[in-house]
């Protein structure tokens, strides 16, 4: 179905080339097309004199000019027409949207297959497995140190940052960590900006 549609959405938009073969030519080659505009730059001329939009002597002058371009034009020898620019037209309107179809054919189209659901299960889940060994690991060592040290403060860090990403977002518990982290971290740690811009999180969502 989505074929269809897309190779008949191709022909709709290849029709404004057909509207090139409506209604008569008015100018079969490039001698009829200067002696048109010729002429039309004559009748304008003659308007504008009609008009006292130009001064006599003007008018002279420039009709005079026109009258010596569309002599010229006038001697242009044209190639006698044989129809094939309307028979290229015509093959390139049918061949655009012909075209279009087949490259998107099924056996010629590119394929890319969708991520399984069971892959992509097993892949949370082993992301999942690995963010709770790790808290498990720093709730151990917290637990062996100096809770005001600047050891647990940077572990501290590290496990509220864990808790939030396995909640999705801050908890309770992570802000006090972060708290008790901003706390005893020096001036130059690494993870007292991480602290301080948690907290201002938490203090925005609150």
């Amino acid at each position: 179905m989505i074929f269809a549609l897309m190779a008949a959405l191709a022909v709709i938009l290849t029709l404004p080339l057909l509207l090139a073969f409506r209604g008569p030519t008015t100018a079969r080659g490039r001698r009829e097309a200067a002696l048109a505009i010729h002429r039309a730059q004559l009748a304008e001329l003659h308007r504008d004199l009609a008009e006292a939009r130009i001064a006599p002597t003007e008018f002279a002058g420039a009709k005079l000019e026109i009258e010596r371009r569309l002599l010229a034009a006038d001697s242009l020898a044209d190639k006698p027409l044989d129809g094939q620019a309307k028979f290229l037209l015509l093959a390139t309107a049918l061949a655009i949207p012909a075209m279009a179809f087949l490259l998107y054919l099924p056996s010629k189209s590119y394929y890319v297959p969708s991520e399984p659901h069971a892959q992509w299960a097993a892949q949370q889940a082993k992301a999942a497995t690995q963010i709770d060994t790790f808290i498990t690991e720093l709730r151990a060592h917290l637990a062996t140190v100096d809770p005001n040290s600047v050891d647990a403060s940077e572990g501290q860090a590290l496990l509220a940052e864990a808790l939030a990403e396995k909640a999705g977002g801050l908890t309770p518990e992570s802000i006090a960590l972060f708290k008790q982290s901003l706390a005893n971290a020096p001036p130059n740690a690494k993870w007292r900006q991480l602290d301080e811009q948690r907290l201002i999180q938490a203090s925005v969502t609150q």
